[in-house]
């Protein structure tokens, strides 16, 4: 795998976390020798880390682009972390790794997965990106109501049932406990306080969609609990740029690495093309 983890920590000027980072959870990047033109930010979702976007890399790598997965603050270490981070410090990490990218390639496109979705809506629009491809974009979710705002303040972390899943075959390089310890630590809770700062990374990306210029593709999944098809038909329906909405009925949610390889293996096959500029 042609992976580096030798990349700039975009975060240092933001949260700085107290626990180490997970393996599983650096930022990493597939870097050409000579470097490539053209580049790929990659960004991660909510609770999520580098990990799961190795095969969007590797499939746009393999393509000739050079492409760098950053690693949000609070993300992939610890859930104390986590609490202690905002919107800010994860919107903030994404953009300075687009504007470190913009000073070496001739063209930086974006792909996001869920609130990486949104986070890249937020970056595409800042930068006049020219393509931009989200996978199940956090753009809608509904599991928020509108009085979560006033009542994050009272409501305390909710236990969840989660319990790993063998059949999620990811491909980075990592310890054995990653999964079970992440986990422990994120998926194993609802945390109020934290879901209000997707909820105002969600919305700030709404907002930017009635100037956003990108040739936007949207892919959403007909077996996803969590994100709606309607979230990529408001990006597809965006006023400006040339837009596309792809609803693979066979995907769930982890369109990166779903259980179906063959419905993967069709959303990455679309978002190379969208990338090389196939429409």
């Amino acid at each position: 795998m042609h992976i580096t983890y030798d990349v700039p920590e975009f975060s240092n000027k933001y949260y700085v976390d107290k626990a180490p980072v997970r393996k599983c959870a650096r930022a990493w990047a597939m870097i050409h020798e000579p470097k490539a033109k053209e580049a790929v930010l990659s960004c991660h979702g909510f609770t999520g880390y580098p990990g799961e976007q190795i095969r969007v890399g590797l499939e746009l790598y393999k393509k000739g682009y050079d492409v760098y997965c950053p690693r949000y603050p609070g993300h992939g270490t610890s859930s104390k972390d986590f609490l202690a981070t905002k919107a800010e410090d994860w919107i903030a990490t994404a953009y300075d790794a687009y504007a470190y990218l913009a000073k070496d390639y001739e063209k930086v496109s974006v792909v996001g997965h869920s609130m990486g979705g949104a986070v890249a809506t937020i970056i595409a629009d800042a930068f006049d990106v020219d393509t931009l491809v989200l996978l199940a974009p956090a753009l809608l979710v509904p599991g928020i109501p509108k009085s979560f705002r006033f009542l994050r303040h009272f409501l305390r972390p909710v236990k969840t049932d989660w319990q790993s899943d063998p059949e999620y075959h990811l491909l980075y390089e990592g310890d054995p406990d990653d999964d079970a310890y992440l986990g422990s630590e994120y998926w194993a809770y609802r945390y109020p306080s934290a879901i209000w700062e997707l909820e105002r990374v969600r919305r700030q990306a709404v907002a930017c969609l009635d100037h956003l210029k990108a040739d936007t593709l949207a892919i959403s999944g007909g077996q996803d609990p969590t994100i709606p098809a309607e979230a990529c038909a408001i990006a597809a329906n965006k006023p400006k740029g040339n837009n596309k909405h792809l609803h693979i009925e066979e995907i769930g949610h982890l369109i990166p690495y779903d259980k179906n390889e063959e419905a993967t293996a069709q959303a990455m096959e679309a978002m190379v093309s969208w990338i090389e500029g196939i429409r």
